[in-house]
């Protein structure tokens, strides 16, 4: 199940490249022993250093404009209403504790989503395959928001997992209540 994994965050502000190359740059100093496990154990990941590409994409005919970019094994879209983070270890790798980076991994994603947000809501979805493509096509040419990802995910995937424990038989975890982690966004 998923090729790779994708996360989905709500877009609460704009963010300069600069700015969003710090806070990447930040999350790999903050976790590097996290990264360096990951590259030890992993199936994908290779020679972390922590250095992002951030580019500006300006608006084409029928896409608007956003920020992307790649880090070690993880990419970053920035789209009008929301963030989308991936990563290139198989999705499967959030729960098969037996690959022994579940942990590490969660944490690098989750950590990489907070620096973005200030709410708890986190979208975790199995990328490939389709299960996250139409809603990524959705971010980005429909501008689509937080709300109408989950819910057309809910109707692509049914029901989500609410633990990480379930991803064996769900392709998809969303987080969504309300907390107040981070009073101001980093």
């Amino acid at each position: 199940m998923g090729t790779h994994i994708d996360c989905i965050i709500p877009k609460e502000k704009d963010y300069s490249v600069e700015e969003i190359r710090e806070k990447l740059n930040g999350v790999f100093e903050k976790l590097k022993p996290e990264y360096l496990h990951l590259e030890k154990n992993r199936t994908f990941t290779k020679n972390v250093k922590g250095n992002w590409w951030i580019s500006k994409i300006e608006a084409e005919k029928d896409s608007p404009e956003y920020i992307t970019g790649e880090g070690d094994s993880f990419d970053i879209n920035i789209y009008k209403n929301v963030v989308c983070i991936g990563c290139v270890e198989r999705f499967s790798s959030l729960y098969l504790t037996e690959k022994n980076i579940s942990k590490e991994l969660y944490k690098i994603i989750t950590e990489l989503s907070n620096i973005f947000k200030s709410s708890n809501k986190i979208l975790i979805g199995a990328g490939g395959f389709g299960e996250t493509d139409f809603i990524t096509d959705m971010a980005l040419i429909e501008n689509a928001d937080f709300k109408q990802i989950c819910k057309k995910m809910t109707e692509i995937n049914g029901n989500p997992a609410r633990s990480l424990n379930e991803l064996n038989e769900k392709s998809w975890f969303l987080k969504e209540e309300k907390t107040n982690h981070n009073k101001e966004l980093r």
